[in-house]
């Protein structure tokens, strides 16, 4: 299991996989930033005064992140960072579905239709996602220590 956990073509997938992910859930938002400020006051967690500063922050960071972890760069810390950002969609989800709240996520669209049993399934999708972004972080590649030459002594 550590070989596959450990396996570079198996991080490239992951990364891929959940750099897309996260564009994909950014396109949205960062075109219709007003129905996504709705999306997240309908989730009745942060002060009206801070909503709109999440709804155009978020989008960006999403999109830079799958950007970011597409290609690679910054590993361990744009892995950090999706994990952090899938945490704080978690709680957000799991607080919405323990309240009874009948909302549409605004995860991958900001139409106002939905079910508990929809965020249950995003619940579950984003554990599935943070299981990626920590196994990235924690099996990443790191970087080899230089080599000293005999010429460089």
């Amino acid at each position: 299991m550590k070989e596959l956990l450990e396996n570079k073509y198996f991080h490239l997938a992951l990364r891929i996989i959940l750099g897309i992910l996260f564009i994909y859930a950014s396109f949205a938002k960062l075109f219709h930033p007003g129905d996504f400020a709705k999306a997240i006051l309908r989730y009745e967690m942060l002060p009206v005064s801070l909503v709109n500063l999440q709804a155009i922050i978020m989008p960006w960071i999403e999109f830079f992140v799958g950007i970011l972890l597409i290609f690679g760069i910054f590993r361990k810390s744009t892995s950090l960072l999706a994990t952090a950002s899938i945490v704080i969609f978690l709680i957000a989800l799991i607080s919405a579905y323990a309240r009874g709240l009948d909302i549409s996520c605004g995860c991958f669209s900001l139409e106002e239709s939905s079910s508990k049993g929809d965020i249950l399934f995003r619940i579950i999708q984003d554990f599935f996602m943070l299981a990626g972004t920590v196994i990235l972080y924690l099996f990443s590649e790191k970087p080899k220590d230089k080599q000293t030459s005999p010429e460089q002594v």
